[in-house]
């Protein structure tokens, strides 16, 4: 799947979470009905499309499931992870959309879900030192503006967090357990492929179940505890397969968590030795902290 193709499927879901209200975080199952409109066409472009591809930074679609407390983490985590004020979060993701072509996206989001957020693009034909060498120009895309991806603060804004819509707010204060997130995340990717027609399909859920996850994990704002526990989820799917020295799209290894898929070939995340996120064999992505938008990052977390 394209980034040209996931940016528009991401702006249509959020259109469709907008339209509804704002309720406090109700249980898993009463979310199910819900979740499904999303679900569907994503569980449907898992069925048809070719290339895995990477995901964008979040995946708009919904599921208003619960989120606990916050684990308490070590001070050195606290702080690596928590903004200081005027302080964003920084992530540069490289990804490839057609043989010998590779896009470069930096991003710029803060804290606030309805802050200024900036993006910048470039486009070439080759990587060096973990960045793309610019060639093509820069990738026709909105450079900034309120409530990521959108220009200003409007619906999107008002959509209820969840795991596919993870707001800062909510991967602060999700659930840290293993089995519960496993729970959660398994719940959805089952819905997804009942209502395209293939609820009996074990296989397909565990391959949505690993999508997911990995929409969810090249976002801004997944602390340390999190992504560990997210790093086991995956580890205990079903049919997983792990594989060590596994290079990204930028050539960094890490561990492999892959699952066969019938056109695609896998579905792959790689997580470093810290159980930080680095991509897949289509993406590569790093998160940090940067001063302010725009500006380079004065602090990398992977």
């Amino acid at each position: 799947m394209s980034t040209e193709l996931e940016h528009a499927i991401a702006d249509a879901l959020r259109a469709k979470a907008g339209t509804a209200p704002t309720p406090p975080m109700p249980s898993l199952g009463s979310a199910a009905t819900k979740s499904r409109r999303w679900l569907a066409p994503v569980a449907a472009a898992l069925v048809t499309v070719v290339a895995v591809g990477a995901a964008l930074f979040v995946l708009i679609p919904r599921d208003d499931g619960p989120a606990t407390g916050p684990v308490a983490s070590s001070d050195t985590e606290a702080s690596n992870d928590e903004l200081a004020p005027g302080e964003v979060y920084y992530s540069r993701r490289l990804s490839t959309a057609a043989e010998g072509v590779f896009h470069e996206e930096q991003l710029w989001l803060p804290r606030d879900r309805a802050g200024e957020w900036r993006r910048e693009m470039t486009q070439g034909q080759s990587i060096e030192n973990g960045r793309v060498v610019p060639g093509g120009g820069r990738i026709g895309a909105a450079p900034g503006g309120f409530c990521y991806p959108h220009t200003t603060p409007i619906e999107p804004c008002d959509s209820p967090a969840s795991w596919t819509n993870p707001t800062m707010e909510f991967l602060a204060t999700a659930p840290r357990d293993p089995a519960t997130i496993g729970r959660q995340i398994h719940a959805l990717a089952v819905d997804g492929v009942t209502d395209i027609g293939e609820g009996g399909d074990e296989t397909l859920a565990y391959q949505l179940e690993l999508r997911l996850i990995g929409h969810l994990l090249p976002g801004n704002g997944v602390p340390t505890e999190l992504s560990s526990a997210l790093r086991q989820v995956v580890a205990a799917i079903p049919g997983i397969t792990i594989t060590e020295n596994m290079p990204n799209l930028a050539g960094e290894e890490g561990t492999g968590y892959s699952l066969p898929h019938p056109r695609s070939g896998l579905i792959t995340v790689i997580f470093n030795a810290d159980d930080r996120y680095i991509g897949s064999q289509q993406e590569a992505v790093h998160h940090g902290v940067a001063p302010g938008l725009g500006q380079p990052p004065s602090r990398m977390l992977d």
